[in-house]
C-alpha cells in the first residue's frame, strides 16, 4: 500500500516501510553517518509513533517497522521528521538528501511480518557488504536473533490487533 492510501488508515498498524535516499546515493556508506541515523531513530520513540519492531539503515536507504496507533497519518508525520532531522543533523543547509515520500505496506500478519523481517535484515549480505547477518550493526537483526532486550524496539504484538 503506498502513499495514496495511508491517510485512509485510521486505525493500529504496523507499517512496513522503504525511504530511499536522492538518486539512490549512498550518503550512509560510513560507520559515523549510519550512527548518527540511527541515533535519529531512536530519538522518536515513543514521542513520534508508538513502536519500532524492526530496522535496517543501508548506504542508500532504508527499511522500517513502525507502529502507529493513529494509523497512516501518524505514519506520514512521523516519516517527514525523520527525513527532516536526518538531512539537517548529516547534511546542514543542503537541502533534502531523501527522495519524496516513501514507500509503505500495513502489516496484516504475522507471517507477513516475518517474510519482510527476514528480506530486511537480508539486504546488507545481498549487497555484498557483510558474510553474517549479525554483523551489519545498523539493523534490528542482533534483536531478533537473541534474547537480549534493548531500550527502543519491541517484539510485542499487544498494542496492534492482528
Amino acid at each position: 500500500m503506498g502513499r495514496r492510501n495511508r491517510l485512509q488508515i485510521k486505525n493500529p498498524s504496523l507499517f512496513f516501510v522503504t525511504s530511499t535516499l536522492r538518486n539512490w546515493r549512498p550518503l550512509f556508506s560510513k560507520p559515523m553517518v549510519l550512527d548518527i541515523v540511527q541515533d535519529q531513530l531512536f530519538e522518536l520513540f515513543p514521542a513520534k509513533a508508538d513502536a519500532l519492531m524492526g530496522y535496517i539503515l543501508m548506504p542508500s536507504h532504508v527499511h522500517l517497522f513502525v507502529g502507529c496507533s493513529k494509523g497512516g497519518k501518524q505514519l506520514a508525520e512521523f516519516m517527514r521528521t525523520f527525513k527532516s532531522l536526518t538531512a539537517r543533523k548529516i547534511f546542514p543547509g543542503q537541502g533534502s538528501i531523501w527522495m519524496e515520500g516513501f514507500d509503505d505496506l500495513a502489516i496484516t500478519s504475522e507471517r507477513q511480518f516475518n517474510i519482510k523481517l527476514k528480506y530486511m535484515h537480508e539486504n546488507p549480505l545481498r549487497a555484498g557488504l557483510i558474510n553474517d547477518i549479525m554483523n551489519w550493526r545498523w539493523s534490528s537483526a542482533h534483536f531478533w536473533h537473541s534474547e537480549q532486550p534493548h531500550p527502543v524496539l519491541t517484539r510485542e504484538w499487544d498494542w496492534l490487533d492482528l
